[in-house]
């Protein structure tokens, strides 16, 4: 019995070599030198505007100029089950795509392998890489507000040869077609001018505009025309020589009517203006860069006790005369008041854009947006000066502030502030609040969003400033949010800034002039932080 134990326990370790050569022989793709020539590690995209790089690990234990070569294979879905749309091979462990092999803005996915070396057999196709597209030639230039009407759009381009013609076409909402494209040939002048004036468009409609090169598409974007001017309009484009014209007939007017001013021509408030009615004051809607003036020695204010839906300024260019005394407003009337909305407009030199000085008033929404404001002295952009006065809702989005003392104070509580997609330099100054409610609350917190802070407006040598202040009930959020590294927080800090390596003239084109044009293209936040105007 001990001897056929033995002789048992001898042949154990046969038995496991035979079954291990039989594993062996049945999948062969278990073979170990097969699996280190396998390309190791994802598939890595880098895209450009005419090109995506893709990089990988090499096989293992292979070098370079050890001659192995790689397939690349390119299809539309991640499973490989449509046609491959392109294959090719490489001898380094990396391929360029260019857009003359692969369509602009399409998703693609890659997957490589080894090819057969020497006693070596190919690979198996290894992980396949994410998504990546080429981005496609981008030579069209943003549009201004100035750039668009209801009815037309005035279209610029970088220098390029060759350029043959635009196609607008009308899209729905997501981005689908939504109508037959406009499709206009280049001129010679156009071409010299890098610009071309569309006409025939609808209003409050979404368009992408294309610009080729024959068939190659190099430029492209997406914009909505105004919507048209409807209502009780109050058109005082054919005052030209009469500078008063606007203060004179605002208190004349039907509540909610359209004042249209004319571009390039200025209007004066010399005298205090006692709103009781809602009005928008606009620039007329023509493509012109210029917009209308209104130039304040004097302010708006409400009269007593009414109620107003709105007042809004659009397309405009409000100017104080000196920052001692001149506000937009400076309400010192109890009143109820909807909304007042600064949109695409421009301020500068005043003492204050809005102070509230006296109790009994409330405002449900104080907003600015796509605007530049800049040069206001103690009393900032908004000044709520009495606790019986009340702003439930301050929304600043897409805009620019700067060289401004105090940017927002209140003396009361509120509902929510929102500040998004902004820029801000020397605003505040040194020692002074972004946002001063002192111990008063917002009850449904502040949220700071996608913005740049550059560095404080100084005080003498002191450019350090405070961030945040309200009530310790008061949530305070900030994301997507960066600041210059002369940026210097003394307290109250903005939550979760994430610190640029360069200082405000690093990364602002000329921030002196109020060019916050971004420079520096390797900055974070290029894309994604700040006044869109910028990036």
């Amino acid at each position: 019995m001990k001897l056929a134990i033995k002789k048992i326990r001898s042949l154990i370790p046969v038995i496991l070599l035979a079954a291990l050569a039989f594993a062996c022989e049945d999948d062969p793709d278990k073979l170990e030198p097969m699996r280190m020539f396998t390309p190791a590690g994802a598939v890595k995209a880098v895209s450009g505007e005419t090109q995506v790089k893709l990089t990988w690990n090499s096989s293992l234990y292979t070098a370079s100029g050890s001659g192995v070569t790689y397939t690349v294979e390119v299809a539309a879905d991640t499973l490989f089950q449509t046609p491959i749309l392109l294959s090719a091979q490489t001898d380094t462990a990396g391929i360029v795509l260019t857009d003359e092999q692969l369509e602009v803005r399409q998703k693609y996915y890659a997957r490589i392998k080894a090819n057969a070396l020497g006693e070596r057999p190919e690979s198996k196709y290894f992980a396949v890489s994410s998504g990546f597209t080429i981005r496609g030639e981008q030579i069209l230039q943003p549009l201004l507000t100035s750039d668009i009407t209801d009815k037309a759009v005035l279209l610029k381009w970088r220098e390029r040869a060759g350029l043959t013609k635009l196609v607008l076409t009308p899209q729905t909402a997501a981005g689908a077609p939504a109508g037959d494209p406009i499709e206009v040939t280049l001129t010679e002048e156009e071409l010299a001018a890098r610009q071309k004036f569309v006409t025939g468009l609808a209003a409050s409609t979404n368009y992408r505009a294309e610009i080729f090169r024959d068939t190659r598409l190099v430029g492209y974007l997406s914009f909505m025309t105004n919507a048209p001017v409807v209502g009780n309009v109050v058109d005082l484009t054919r005052f030209t020589d009469r500078p008063s014209v606007l203060e004179d007939t605002l208190l004349q007017i039907e509540s909610g009517s359209i004042v249209i001013l004319k571009k390039g021509v200025t209007y004066t408030i010399a005298n205090t203006v006692n709103l009781d009615r809602s009005v928008t004051i606009m620039s007329e809607n023509t493509v012109d860069p210029a917009k209308a003036t209104i130039f304040f020695t004097s302010n708006f204010n409400f009269a007593e006790g009414s109620a107003v839906d709105s007042v809004v300024f659009k397309d405009l260019y409000l100017k104080g005369s000196d920052y001692s005394g001149v506000y937009v407003f400076n309400i010192d009337k109890a009143a109820t008041i909807g909304k007042i909305k600064f949109e695409s407009t421009r301020a500068e030199i005043f003492r204050g854009i809005a102070r509230i000085k006296t109790g009994g008033v409330t405002v449900n929404n104080f907003v600015v947006n796509n605007s530049v404001i800049d040069s206001v002295a103690n009393y900032g952009v908004l000044a709520i000066d009495n606790s019986g006065a009340t702003v439930n809702n301050i929304i600043f989005t897409n805009s620019t502030f700067y060289k401004i003392e105090r940017p927002v104070t209140s003396k009361s509580a509120a509902n929510s502030i929102l500040i998004e997609n902004s820029t801000f330099n020397e605003a505040p100054e040194a020692s002074r609040y972004l946002v001063d409610f002192g111990s008063f609350e917002v009850t449904q917190g502040v949220m700071f969003r996608n913005n740049i802070v550059g560095r404080g407006k100084k005080v003498g040598e002191d450019a350090g400033v405070k961030g945040i202040r309200a009530g310790s009930g008061t949530l305070v959020q900030s994301s997507g949010s960066y600041a210059t590294s002369d940026y210097m927080a003394t307290g109250n800090e903005i939550p979760n800034l994430t610190v640029y390596s360069g200082t405000a003239a690093d990364l602002f084109q000329d921030q002196k002039s109020g060019n916050f044009t971004i420079k520096d293209a390797g900055f974070a936040g290029k894309s994604s932080a700040g006044d869109p105007r910028w990036r």
